[in-house]
């Protein structure tokens, strides 16, 4: 008896020194531990015409966290919170800053739930970022997710703490199918936001196209599976080769080219893409081989520098200088049929670089590694995919004449110790242009010198070409222009005005031109010289100032 009385006495002891353990533990962890929150996405799907989706997000705070708020950028994402309730269906008051973003009080073991509206037809740069209609509905994640604002603010560690797991769940109509890029990540970087945001999120009575192998699938609405697929594998083929990887699965779905929506590109990410595409338009084939660029560039390169100023301006050089290579890969007969010429394409890129650089100096005379300084979204768009690409092209030239091996500035970039630094152009051209380098870094890396590309002249295409093409991008970045300046005038050249410029054309020389670069531009495209001869000549005639910086509006107003 004696025995079994000290035997539960200690029991006892024991247990109330678990006891006190746990205790101690639980406040330990209380005070010390700060774990992140979970975020799920509860979608409606319709499949009407509502061009909008509705969206229940909770966010659970876990009882071991220190938060007091949950930060979500809202931007310029068109989405309306309808409420924002904790676990009792009481009202939180929720506030919005200047800078787009909404900050939700939160407690510790708390759940909060916020329902939104996120309207997916918003015009994008190619089209419409999503649509619903009766046979699909797309988007992508940044138009539809509020995700949280350390990602918006380039903040990687802070995102850390921000949320601990990302779910999505959707409600779609039973005769679709789902193509959705992701449902569940856990502990998300910077990277995993990123590509959230990017991807398509597709539903719909699609169909999938079969024929291809190695982790890319296809999809197109039933009558509207292209006769002859083999222009995808050709491009998914090209780019696996180029990058020595691919991503694990990759999904192009093709939207109707004539639908109800217009033109869509509901997303384009890592792992779907889906957008308007009409088999027989050789700039269909162009944006799909850059978007699908973009996803095996971001699979083997998952870093956030990579979309940081000043390296985005190169990411963008080199998919669009490898966009235009690609097609080049393209069956024989799909080429011949969409009038495929890689070099003419380098050409026409390098006319309009020339022409708008002349035309308007003082926008368009910039240093790449200035990045962050310029002040217009047209001149982030002349940056990217006029100016990057030639000199994505230039260092290509000189590289592979110093014996490197082709592709050798793209491969440097894929590597993760690239992106340590925020200059990573610089580092490539000191690495890998040796004692070249620091020149062609001082000239067209941080100067404004012309890439000398003038032996391009062999690929001028026609006449009509050259016109259509400078007119093109004098549209294109007016209408960038005019986001900010509505009064912003276009100067497009008529067929009777160039007529008239080409029968001019030795009617004195371009006085905003050094007399070298006179010769060198006449030379190269007799077409680009006579218009922008031309136009100076007539503000001469004018009595403008050649040097105002205002000399565009002053021409046109009259």
């Amino acid at each position: 008896m004696r025995f079994w009385k000290k035997k539960t006495r200690t029991a006892v002891i024991v247990a109330a020194a678990l006891l006190v353990a746990v205790i101690v533990s639980f406040i330990i962890c209380f005070y010390t531990l700060d774990m992140a929150p979970v975020f799920n996405y509860r979608v409606l799907v319709h499949n009407y015409g509502a061009q909008a989706l509705n969206v229940k997000m909770t966010v659970s705070v876990p009882l071991f966290s220190k938060r007091d708020a949950v930060y979500l950028y809202l931007g310029n994402k068109d989405i309306t919170v309808n409420s924002c309730t904790d676990s009792l269906g009481n009202n939180r008051e929720t506030f919005l800053s200047e800078d787009g973003i909404i900050t939700i009080p939160v407690s510790r073991g708390s759940t909060t739930t916020i329902v939104y509206e996120a309207n997916v037809a918003v015009l994008g740069k190619h089209g419409s970022r999503g649509a619903i209609t009766g046979d699909y509905a797309v988007f992508d994640g940044d138009q539809a997710f509020l995700l949280p604002a350390e990602f918006s603010i380039f903040f990687e560690s802070g995102l850390k703490k921000a949320v601990s797991r990302i779910k999505f769940d959707f409600d779609f109509q039973k005769e679709w199918i789902g193509i959705i890029p992701f449902k569940r990540i856990n502990n998300p970087d910077w990277m995993d936001i990123y590509a959230i945001t990017k991807n398509a999120f597709v539903f719909g009575a699609f169909e999938q196209v079969s024929g291809f192998s190695d982790g890319l699938s296809v999809f197109a609405l039933p009558g509207q599976v292209p006769e002859d697929v083999s222009g995808f594998g050709s491009l998914y083929s090209y780019y696996k080769d180029l990058f020595g990887t691919a991503p694990p699965e990759f999904n192009v779905v093709l939207l109707p080219s004539d639908g109800p929506s217009g033109q869509v590109i509901g997303g384009s990410g890592t792992v779907t893409v889906a957008a308007s595409f009409d088999r027989d338009s050789l700039r269909d084939w162009q944006l799909l081989s850059h978007r699908m660029c973009h996803a095996f560039y971001d699979n083997a390169a998952p870093y956030m520098n990579v979309h940081v100023a000043p390296n985005i301006w190169l990411n963008e050089g080199l998919v669009t200088y490898y966009e235009n290579l690609a097609t080049g890969a393209l069956p024989e007969t799909l080429k011949e049929k969409l009038g495929v010429d890689v070099d003419r394409q380098l050409t026409l890129t390098f006319n309009q670089y020339l022409y708008m650089r002349f035309k308007e100096p003082f926008i368009y005379n910039f240093a790449p590694m200035d990045e962050e300084l310029l002040t217009s979204p047209a001149m982030t768009e002349f940056l990217h995919y006029t100016t990057a690409p030639l000199v994505v092209k230039l260092f290509e030239d000189e590289s592979v004449n110093l014996g490197n091996s082709p592709n050798a500035l793209l491969h440097y970039c894929l590597d993760e110790n690239a992106f340590e630094s925020t200059y990573t152009a610089i580092a490539a051209a000191l690495d890998l242009l040796g004692d070249n380098g620091a020149k062609f870094c001082e000239k067209y890396l941080l100067g404004i010198e012309i890439p000398p590309l003038w032996d391009l002249k062999a690929h001028q295409p026609s006449s009509a070409e050259i016109l259509e093409s400078l007119n093109y991008i004098e549209i294109l970045l007016a209408n960038w222009q005019q986001t900010e300046n509505e009064d912003y005038p276009v100067d497009v050249v008529s067929e009777q005005e160039f007529s008239l410029a080409m029968e001019t054309i030795n009617d004195g020389r371009i006085p905003v031109m050094s007399i070298t670069l006179d010769l060198s531009l006449r030379d190269y495209c007799p077409e680009l010289y006579a218009i922008l001869n031309s136009y100076y000549r007539r503000a001469s005639q004018q009595g403008f100032d050649l040097d105002d910086k205002d000399l565009r509006f002053k021409m046109l107003e009259r």
